[in-house]
């Protein structure tokens, strides 16, 4: 038996039925794009007006020091294969500021080119908008104040059980540097093996979005 409420209630018509579904894809497809396209005062409120993400280095003010990328050659200091065999090195480098080590990064296995975030936490799109993980807690990188005719030095080795071996080593001069990506290109010899450094500097202050900004 049909109820008198069961025969009065109205039938959506098969095609609003279908549609309904495409109707909460596209507004929340809508929402998202929202969210990230945000002019960027609405997005980090707190970042400091007086960062600049591109340019020379400014005296006095620190940075975040990283390589992103390091490239080596295909044979070791002495032109032999690396780790005696068909394996690449496990690379990994260290960056000394005024003689001290200052910081050293994860190793890379068997890499010719090796690259790193400078992120030490697994991010998703809410934390890149800079709301929910503080900068320095997720930046990886040395800090570093930089001044007129300053130096810091990177040491590469490949890691190995017994002992690690020398890439090589280089001192570079900050006063070259820019904020952002530098490129440095080497050349083999009997000390050094390293074919490329691809250095990251980020002003310290700066967030979550300018470090994927200056990944580009």
């Amino acid at each position: 038996m049909i109820s008198p409420s069961d025969s009065n209630t109205p039938k959506l018509p098969a095609w609003l039925g279908a549609l309904i579904p495409l109707l909460i894809i596209l507004l929340v497809a809508g929402l998202f794009w929202f969210l990230i396209d945000k002019p960027d005062d609405s997005i980090d409120a707190d970042t400091n007006p007086g960062i600049s993400l591109s340019g020379k280095l400014k005296p006095g003010q620190t940075y975040y020091v990283f390589a992103s990328e390091i490239e080596v050659f295909p044979s070791n200091l002495k032109n032999e294969s690396w780790d005696r065999g068909k394996n690449a090195p496990d690379i990994r480098y260290q960056l000394l500021w005024k003689g001290n080590s200052i910081f050293e990064s994860i190793t890379k296995d068997d890499s010719l080119i090796a690259d790193w975030s400078g992120l030490s936490v697994e991010l998703n799109w809410k934390d890149i908008l800079g709301k929910s993980v503080s900068p320095d807690d997720a930046i990886k990188a040395a800090r570093i104040r930089y001044e007129k005719n300053e130096r810091v030095e990177i040491v590469v080795e490949d890691v190995d059980i017994s002992s690690d071996d020398d890439i090589g080593r280089y001192e570079i001069e900050m006063d070259s540097l820019s904020v952002g990506k530098n490129e440095i290109k080497l050349t083999k010899s009997s000390t050094n093996a390293i074919r490329k450094i691809t250095l990251r500097l980020l002003p310290m202050g700066s967030n979550l979005k300018d470090l994927v900004n200056i990944m580009k």
